[in-house]
């Protein structure tokens, strides 16, 4: 089965329910066709694309696997797919409707991260019950309801944040700017389940590599280096190739650009896991409209920042309020240790760098920053 944009498209045309075969396991013809009769009685039109992500492969983000199979397909509705790299995070966009509309579908994904009745259900009941909360408008009130159980009046937190809106680069009415066909085409390569498979279990199993050899720890992290920086790389080139064919308005242009600027300049002098995702926070500063959530401060890999927590860093006294991804969200909440970006063999935020200064941008005018040093 082909996995690229015009075939997706076209099995969307057919079925609004597209599965890659890695994941027919996990939504069974029987609960496809359950989920197909729910999407159909939808007054809003939802397209659910279930595909793995993989780090150099044919699909890389759930932001691009929405982009361009929306270009192809050419129709407005909410698009549902997975994002595995922190947590299986459902990610909905929404092209068309009002504003409301939109935000309700995004936060329906959000809502189903939160929602601790489904920490151990079947993907195929968290999905089912997301597109049951976009059909119903009812997300952002989801998300609400989630928040505050997971977040209750007198715990170590913030107790709310706004529900989180559709990310990406938008036009003036807030709807997202999909990529030209020539930086998705640029981004498509060759890919496979297992890779995704793998990535998945090293994500799962990070912790575990502090304990191997010295020789063997060296290899993992050169290689997860190298990857790193393939991917801001990567990333860098199509926030320049959107930013040519940009238009709306200048400031928001100007901002842009100079995020652009700056991650080139930390690009050439990145060193470290660190400074390469200090690029990527860069890059998604340029896409994003200034008010978007930024990435997640324990770790920028682990996407959007979406909810505000109230934290301490073990051995201070500080409380710094922050925006994490939902996995570091439910470590804070129960009191364990988020999953935390290393340099040099230590918590990032500890080093004497501009990324702990600024908290990746959380704490400080990191663009501003960086164009200045």
């Amino acid at each position: 089965m082909s996995s690229d944009g015009a075939a997706i498209a076209a099995a969307l045309r057919r079925s609004p329910v597209y599965v890659d075969p890695a994941y027919e396991g996990a939504l069974p013809t029987a609960r496809r066709e359950r989920l197909v009769k729910r999407i159909r009685r939808s007054p809003i039109p939802i397209y659910v694309v279930l595909v793995p992500l993989v780090a150099g492969g044919t699909w890389q983000s759930s932001e691009q696997v929405t982009t361009v199979v929306r270009s192809h397909l050419g129709r407005d509705g909410a698009y549902v797919t997975l994002n595995t790299d922190f947590g299986d995070v459902f990610d909905v966009v929404m092209w068309g409707g009002s504003e409301e509309q939109r935000r309700s579908a995004h936060a329906a994904g959000w809502a189903m991260s939160l929602d601790r009745r489904y920490d151990k259900s079947s993907l195929a009941d968290r999905l089912d019950r997301c597109v049951e909360l976009i059909a119903t408008g009812k997300g952002t009130e989801a998300y609400d309801q989630a928040h505050d159980q997971a977040f209750p009046p007198g715990a170590p937190t913030r107790t709310k944040t706004n529900a989180p809106g559709p990310h990406g680069v938008r036009h003036g009415d807030g709807t997202p700017v999909a990529l030209p066909v020539a930086v998705a085409a640029a981004v498509l390569a060759g890919g496979g389940a297992l890779l995704w498979l793998l990535r998945r279990r090293r994500a799962r199993a990070a912790h575990d590599r502090l304990a191997l050899p010295h020789r063997v720890f060296g290899t993992a992290r050169q290689a997860d280096e190298d990857e790193l920086r393939a991917r801001a790389e990567r990333e860098l080139i199509a926030l320049g190739e959107l930013l040519d064919d940009a238009q709306g308005d200048p400031s928001e242009l100007g901002r842009a650009l100079d995020a652009y600027t700056a991650a080139g300049k930390a690009l050439d002098r990145a060193g470290s896991l660190a400074d390469l995702a200090g690029v990527l926070v860069l890059v998604h500063l340029g896409r994003t409209p200034q008010d978007a959530p930024p990435l997640c401060y324990f770790d920028p890999r682990h996407g959007e920042g979406a909810i505000a927590v109230t934290w301490r860093a073990p051995g201070t006294r500080t409380r710094r309020d922050v925006r994490v991804c939902p996995r570091c969200a439910r470590a804070v909440r129960d009191r364990e240790v988020p999953d935390v970006l290393l340099d040099d063999g230590r918590p990032y935020y500890e080093a004497a760098t501009i990324w702990a200064e600024t908290g990746y941008g959380q704490f400080g005018d990191l663009v501003g920053r960086i164009l200045r040093d």
